[in-house]
């Protein structure tokens, strides 16, 4: 099915500038609102003309540094000023940025920085010791700046954007940004600043964020799902709250402080919200919206009643976001991610690639209907400059999923992580999400494990709620009164913690690889009877 096509491209004209570069929001919004905040991050506020002074600093030191266009520099920080002052100085010069996860370390890093051919990184005094210990696994590698005083010192004042000759274009690679890599290394996505600044003008517009308004967010900096949150305000001349980290104990106080409108986050973040003790103030905390995907259509509509605000929901990946969303004002249908974003053609396919009818499950792909409003394509490892291979014209997700009659886009599974069992495909989200209904679970994770008979079992693991005690029997009638029999787990194993990313998603990679632990409960072993 291709989108329906009902809105044009979100233009540049539309939010008062003539390009999608960083100069030319910048410094529109930076003579516009001088002294209003445009990111709070870690607790730092930096306001429009502060930014477009700090970024024109960064770049100035980026050229003395001998960087120039189409070299990289590689952003390996936790949340915090410089990164951003980086990523958008970057820009000015020509230099391409490279995201590196904040948690990477030895291999993991190396590759990252090698594939990225980064000539210079920034790092801050908690990472430096792992550049350290792979910078001679580097050859292109030749400088390090380090986050601190002296740092912040040279950053203090610019002499503007005097002197910068060369500003990436709005259709150069001005990023890169990393897949998560759990099936192998991960790849290096080049993306635009076109592509960048579309996807923040569709979001914003989904969010309906005005001038003034303030978005707050834990989402870690290297994801490109973060990237919005700072263009979306830069776009709209609003504020971005960017925490330090997430904490759902902390987050409704942190946002009632600062006064957002939206929150956006992970759903895996929600989830956690969700679990936490309801407050006879959660209608009170001033949200217009929460933003975040997969929302479980158990939860849905209880979000929405319980902070008194509107679930929006969006559905993309590294290389094409968003390709689905919901806004606002539109009320949604619960479980799926919206209508199909009107940049791009979207097909769901089976595995020879041919289109399955509305409302079966299959791999969604897709094709930009105009130049630059996907990635470019994933960087070829190798020596000399950085080169890209362009992705083709039709571009597989690997996420499973299903359009319906109305153009809604349901997003099911990874296709790696989808089950099967006894000849029925079983999507792990739709079990996961059944299991978290039960009062005494907070977090579930279903994996396939080897079956005797061929194909996969299902096991389940969990965490518990605090102080919660579970039966497993009783949890398996709980499944069974809600999923087809061939859904329930016939594993079922508690966990302290269940392993996740730095974005909050379960390595379910290392699950799989883990199997059945010596806790695992094993319906078939203790003579429970599941009835169809």
């Amino acid at each position: 099915m291709t989108s329906p096509g009902q809105r044009p491209p979100i233009e540049p004209a539309a939010f008062g500038v003539d390009q999608f570069t960083v100069a030319a929001v910048l410094d529109r919004r930076a003579d516009q609102f001088p002294d209003r905040v445009m990111m709070s991050i870690g607790g730092v506020p930096v306001t429009f003309a502060d930014m477009r002074e700090r970024s024109c600093a960064a770049a100035h030191l980026l050229v003395e540094l001998g960087l120039g266009p189409g070299d990289t520099l590689a952003l390996f920080t936790g949340t915090c000023p410089e990164w951003v002052y980086f990523w958008l100085g970057a820009a000015r010069v020509g230099v391409v940025t490279a995201a590196v996860n904040a948690a990477s370390k030895g291999d993991f890093l190396a590759h990252a920085l090698t594939l990225s051919r980064a000539k210079a990184v920034l790092a801050d005094t908690d990472r430096l010791q792992r550049i350290e210990e792979v910078a001679a696994q580097v050859d292109t590698l030749s400088t390090t700046l380090v986050c601190g005083e002296s740092l912040s010192e040279r950053l203090a004042s610019s002499p503007g954007a005097l002197g910068l000759s060369h500003t990436t274009g709005p259709d150069d690679i001005g990023a890169l940004f990393f897949t998560s890599g759990t099936t192998g290394p991960s790849k290096a996505v080049a993306t635009t600043w076109q592509y960048l600044f579309r996807a923040a003008a569709t979001v914003a517009s989904a969010w309906e964020f005005a001038a003034g308004e303030t978005i707050w967010t834990a989402m870690p900096l290297f994801h490109l799902s973060a990237a919005p949150t700072i263009l979306a305000p830069l776009l709209v001349g609003g504020t971005s709250v960017l925490a330090d980290g997430f904490h759902p104990t902390k987050v409704w106080d942190e946002i009632r402080s600062c006064g957002a409108v939206g929150f956006a986050g992970a759903g895996a973040m929600v989830s956690m919200l969700w679990t936490l003790p309801p407050d006879p103030r959660d209608a009170e905390i001033g949200l217009r919206f929460v933003s975040a995907a997969p929302i479980s259509t158990e939860i849905y509509r209880g979000i929405e009643q319980r902070y008194n605000c509107r679930v929006v929901t969006m559905y993309g990946l590294t290389e094409a976001f968003p390709l689905a969303y919901k806004p606002v004002s539109d009320a949604g249908v619960p479980g799926t991610s919206g209508h199909v974003n009107p940049v791009f053609d979207v097909r769901v396919i089976d595995a020879d690639g041919r289109e399955v009818p509305d409302g079966d499950v299959g791999e969604i792909a897709c094709r930009a209907r105009t130049a630059h409003v996907m990635s470019e394509g994933y960087v070829s490892p190798g020596s000399g400059g950085l080169r890209v291979e362009p992705h083709p014209q039709w571009f597989r997700t690997g996420d499973l999923g299903r359009l319906d009659s109305d153009g809604n886009l349901t997003y099911v599974d990874r296709v790696k992580d989808s089950l099967r069992r006894r000849g029925e495909n079983i999507s792990s989200v739709e079990v996961e999400q059944v299991v978290m209904g039960h009062p005494a679970v907070s977090e579930a994770a279903a994996v396939a494990v080897p079956s005797e008979l061929g194909e996969d079992d299902i096991l389940v693991l969990v965490t518990l709620q605090r102080g919660a005690a579970i039966d497993f029997s009783e949890l398996l009638d709980f499944c069974a009164q809600r999923m087809p029999y061939f859904c329930v787990p016939r594993y079922v194993e508690v966990l302290d913690e269940i392993p996740k990313n730095a974005i909050g998603r379960v390595r379910k990679d290392v699950l799989r690889d883990r199997g059945c632990g010596a806790g695992a409960w094993d319906r078939e072993a203790h003579g429970y009877v599941l009835s169809r």
